[in-house]
């Protein structure tokens, strides 16, 4: 199930993506979503030895095919490029979160603490913000704001603490990493929308943008968790 949601997800906004980067050519499109195919269909099999293996190979791969095609826009093809680790990389530690011991908790944690952030952000900024975080890349994202997700990520991840294992003090200090890390992918996003003169990644979700503006703060925040709980 996880896996089928993952490779919808990412087809999706991978699609977001070439939309917002202006990518023209049809064939590059359609290599970059075969690829994001066989590369999270490796990575749902393996580890990250088989990624990057997948990864190499389609990098090699995909030069070769530019070098044939030749002339092209070369924005393009790093575009592409660009989409398989910003999106398919990064979402490939989904599976890899899942599936450690207890996995199940902690993936459930890391999507509660992440989105009890954005909640908490949006919450806190909309009613206490007053002093612009980054305005040069999101005019309204506040320092208060930021403050208020990283408590509501620390207070979900407290509560959830006897299920994850842990001391409710260590629980609180990684809902704290996770909001920090979460809200930088936030940030990277609108700092690419800005780039594109776009206000939202799509249209997928009316009134919510599109599925990358939903998934911005996630693909930051899982493979941040992953790490932590692998070497932690």
């Amino acid at each position: 199930m996880l896996y089928v949601l993952i490779i919808v997800i990412s087809t999706l906004a991978l699609r977001e993506l070439y939309n917002l980067g202006g990518l023209e050519r049809k064939d590059l499109a359609v290599i970059g979503m075969l690829g994001n195919f066989l590369i999270l269909t490796a990575a749902y099999q393996g580890n990250i030895t088989e990624l990057m293996f997948m990864l190499v190979c389609f990098f090699i791969l995909l030069n070769i095919y530019g070098v044939l095609i030749f002339p092209l826009n070369f924005q393009g093809l790093m575009l592409v490029i660009w989409g398989k680790l910003y999106i398919t990389c990064l979402l490939a530690h989904f599976f890899w979160l899942r599936s450690l011991n207890n996995g199940f908790f902690i993936f459930l944690g890391v999507l509660l603490a992440t989105w009890a952030s954005d909640t908490g952000a949006y919450a806190c900024g909309l009613t206490l913000g007053k002093h612009k975080l980054i305005p040069a890349v999101s005019p309204k994202k506040s320092v208060e704001g930021a403050i208020g997700g990283i408590l509501f990520a620390g207070i979900v991840l407290t509560f959830l603490a006897p299920l994850l294992g842990m001391s409710r003090l260590q629980a609180a200090i990684i809902g704290v990493f996770i909001s920090l890390v979460g809200q930088t992918g936030d940030l990277a996003e609108s700092a690419f929308k800005r780039w594109c003169n776009a206000k939202d990644s799509g249209t997928f979700l009316p009134g919510h943008g599109g599925v990358l503006d939903r998934l911005d703060s996630l693909l930051f925040a899982v493979p941040a968790a992953y790490y932590f709980f692998l070497f932690c």
